[in-house]
């Protein structure tokens, strides 16, 4: 039954890649695994910020001109519900992070107990690029967790994924006619 599952899905993404390469599609991003890492509960307390990183791993070939990693960053409160997010740009071999005061959890004094959460997605460039251009086009993102001091910027707690998010790379980079 697992066998016959895993045939039929690959039979779909085959049929859906050559539909939207005979049909001059969008690109469509084909990813192995969820591109979505969570951290676990840290305690957040009066005087602290919380970090998330994201660091666009450099894998090698240039990054399409205008082509780049989109991150989305998310912070969860104890009973699941998102307190702050954002999104940021980033290109390989650079870095973004964002932060959340320990006043963004709630108006009360005191330990709030958070977690952290990162999404990655390739972003294509503006202009489609001409047919036949070769391209190298992936992204990797290696998301980071700290907590530090608002005043002094003393790291507290560094939490980590020892590997990266999986590839998220492009199934299409050139309309065809």
């Amino acid at each position: 039954m697992k066998k016959l599952l895993v045939a039929g899905c690959a039979l779909m993404l085959a049929c859906a890649a050559f539909t939207a390469v005979r049909a001059g599609a969008q690109p469509a991003i084909i990813v192995a695994s969820p591109q979505f890492m969570t951290f676990g509960m840290v305690g957040l307390n009066t005087g602290q910020t919380a970090r998330l990183n994201a660091f666009a791993l450099p894998l090698g070939g240039p990054l399409i001109s205008g082509a780049s990693c989109q991150v989305t960053f998310d912070f969860y409160d104890a009973t699941g519900k998102i307190v702050k997010t954002g999104t940021a740009t980033v290109a390989q071999g650079a870095a973004v992070h964002f932060d959340m005061l320990r006043t963004e959890v709630d108006s009360l004094a005191g330990r709030s107990e958070i977690r952290g959460a990162v999404r990655a997605a390739f972003v294509t460039p503006s202009p489609m690029l001409t047919p036949g251009t070769p391209v190298s086009a992936y992204c990797s993102i290696l998301p980071t967790m700290e907590i530090f001091d608002t005043l002094s910027g003393q790291t507290t707690v560094v939490l980590q994924q020892t590997t990266p998010l999986p590839l998220v790379t492009p199934l299409s980079l050139s309309p065809t006619s």
